[in-house]
């Protein structure tokens, strides 16, 4: 045994003798071989591998190793696209693109693009407010703010509104736009022989030119909202001035016209008929506010919604101008679609006249066919709780509105014990028109279940203005537009009583009159604010009138439609105050 560990013994300690030889002659095979390897690396022109060569990667490696190379590899390679991915998500960034044509249905024909005659036909003043200019105009909230207006002074008095225009702006044949053309506009629209539907609003307003980028208005007495009354689009003198009242409505500037807005007119396409079946403007690239991003619109004539609608299911047009809430389901692929409820400045109510029914002339008789409905009830049933509930003559949003007033609550407990020890039968008039039947529906029979005994009287159109003139009626369940100022003189001062005003309900109390015609006459915001708040208090507690709802106007775009922004309109028109920031083209562009 110990033989073996003296043989073990000797082993190693020649082997320790021999070591540094054998590590002189490993680090000579490395040199060498690192020589070699430098050699070979200086010779090679391709320094890093081809693809020829990376094809024999696996007779150098082993399976386990060329594994691991592979699985490095895809890592690598996951690792660059994700941080592609994120550089682009949070640096690229999509902006709009000038270009493209944007198409609209709208129902029925175009009569008159006239700024003196279009405000009467829906139509007319969309193609009139998209080519002419105004001094004021709409922005996208329904506020009033100004157009071709740059500065205003008004007297202490409130009779006196000096108005500077904007510099540089030039009609679309490229001449210039002075005060005479607006002095020109507004002595056409006072001009009797036109019959201009503006002229009642502007009876006994003097207009004087400073010089030509300056107008002045003198008013017989303050009014507050003037402003509102200078929305009309501006004609160019230079083509009117020879065009005589009896020609002016069968003038080709009717249908070709020339304006100053953002867009200008390009062409029109008549079917066999003679009817307008498109009409063509382009954007204005001259124009003195924001240039639109659109190219092109194109408007599309249909005699019905039935037919407009069916245009855009199958994607003849890009948008509808409106679409009546009852025919909301027609819509095919509505998630595709983009539903702009705009706030309207309507208010529906039921008037109530005491002329023809005595026993509406007892408060409390009232306070019960108030407290007998569910207003937002009946808006979630019949409009899908899409419109507003109103409890005021003037409308929530409006700086001058009382969110203090009273409010009639759904009680019919209550409602139910006041009719019944004071009974009562009458009769609600309703006119066929949209959902006006079902919403009278509901409200029969509201007030059935309290015990009044109420005949249902469906009126046409047609019939409507006989109705309204002659206040044939108990109570009207009827939508007024009270505008965007908060001016309701119209409908509820006592001498607009009668068939030639709106007061519908032949309301008369002297304290709302006197408000009224303060409010209105002041220039003071927090005199008309405090006015109106007390007039809305007062009605709320006489109650002529119980306020339902306001409806909203539905606009229908497509989803490659973009830059829409508007919340409220006061006319329908209004819906293309912010056109400059459509945009159906975008650009790409890296953002460091």
């Amino acid at each position: 045994m110990s033989s073996i560990k003296n043989k073990i013994k000797s082993f190693w300690q020649k082997v320790r003798l021999a070591w540094p030889f054998f590590s002189f002659f490993k680090k000579k095979l490395i040199i060498e071989d690192d020589l070699d390897k430098k050699l070979v690396y200086d010779l090679s022109s391709q320094k890093i591998p081809t693809r020829q060569q990376i094809k024999y990667l696996r007779k150098f490696l082993n399976p386990r190793e060329f594994l691991i190379v592979k699985i490095c590899a895809l890592v690598i390679l996951l690792n660059v696209v994700y941080l592609g991915f994120v550089i682009i998500k949070n640096h690229l960034q999509y902006s709009p693109a000038s270009g493209g044509e944007y198409s609209e249905g709208v129902v029925g024909y175009p009569q008159t693009i006239n700024p003196l005659y279009a405000v009467n036909h829906d139509i007319d003043e969309d193609l009139s407010r998209l080519i002419y200019s105004s001094l004021f105009a709409y922005d996208d909230n329904g506020h009033l703010s100004s157009d071709l207006a740059d500065n205003v002074n008004v007297n202490t008095s409130g009779t006196e509104y000096i108005i500077k225009i904007k510099n540089g702006v030039k009609w679309h044949n490229g001449e210039e736009l002075t005060v005479d053309d607006i002095l020109f506009t507004f002595n056409r629209i006072q001009n009797p022989d036109y019959h201009s539907p503006l002229r009642l609003a502007l009876v006994g307003v003097v207009a004087e030119k400073i010089d030509s980028a300056t107008i002045k208005f003198i008013l017989t007495e303050p009014y507050a909202p003037f402003l509102e009354l200078l929305t009309f689009g501006i004609l160019p003198k230079s083509l009117w001035e020879n065009i005589g009242p009896k020609a002016a409505a069968l003038s080709d500037l009717n249908l070709r016209p020339i304006g100053s807005g953002p867009f200008k007119f390009k062409s029109l396409i008549k079917n066999s008929g003679g009817d307008l079946k498109d009409y063509y403007l382009i954007n204005n690239d001259n124009y003195y506010s924001k240039i639109p991003y659109l190219h092109t619109i194109d408007f599309k004539f249909f005699p019905s919604y039935q037919e407009a609608i069916k245009a855009l299911n199958d994607n003849q047009i890009i948008g509808l101008s409106y679409l009546p809430f009852n025919l909301r389901s027609d819509l095919l692929a509505q998630n595709s679609l983009k539903f702009h409820e705009l706030i309207q400045s309507q208010i529906v109510a039921l008037f109530f006249n005491y002329n023809k029914n005595k026993n509406l002339s007892d408060k409390t008789v009232r306070v019960a066919l108030a407290t007998a409905l569910d207003k937002k009830q009946i808006i979630k049933e019949v409009f899908s709780g899409i419109y507003q509930s109103v409890d005021s003559p003037i409308l929530p949003g409006n700086f001058a509105y009382n969110e203090a007033v009273t409010r009639y609550n759904y009680a019919p407990e209550v409602a139910a014990e006041t009719i019944k020890s004071k009974p009562l039968s009458t009769t609600l008039t309703v006119i066929d028109s949209g959902n006006n039947v079902a919403v009278a529906e509901k409200i029969k029979n509201y007030w059935e279940k309290i015990g009044v005994k109420i005949a249902l009287k469906i009126v046409s159109g047609e019939q409507a203005a006989d109705v309204i003139k002659n206040r044939d009626f108990e109570i009207l369940l009827y939508g007024e537009s009270v505008g965007g100022d908060p001016d309701v003189y119209a409908f509820w001062s006592s001498s607009q009583a009668g068939s030639g005003g709106l007061n519908l309900a032949g309301y008369n109390n002297p304290a709302v009159d006197k408000l009224l015609i303060e409010a209105r006459t002041t220039t003071n915001l927090s005199e008309r604010l405090n006015k109106y708040k007390k007039f809305q208090e007062i009605i709320a507690d006489d109650l002529p009138a119980i306020f339902l709802y306001s409806p909203t106007y539905t606009y229908v775009q497509g989803s490659g439609l973009s830059g829409f922004s508007g919340t409220a309109i006061i006319e329908p028109a209004d819906r293309f105050s912010g056109i400059s920031s459509w945009y159906l083209n975008t650009k790409k562009k890296l953002i460091w």
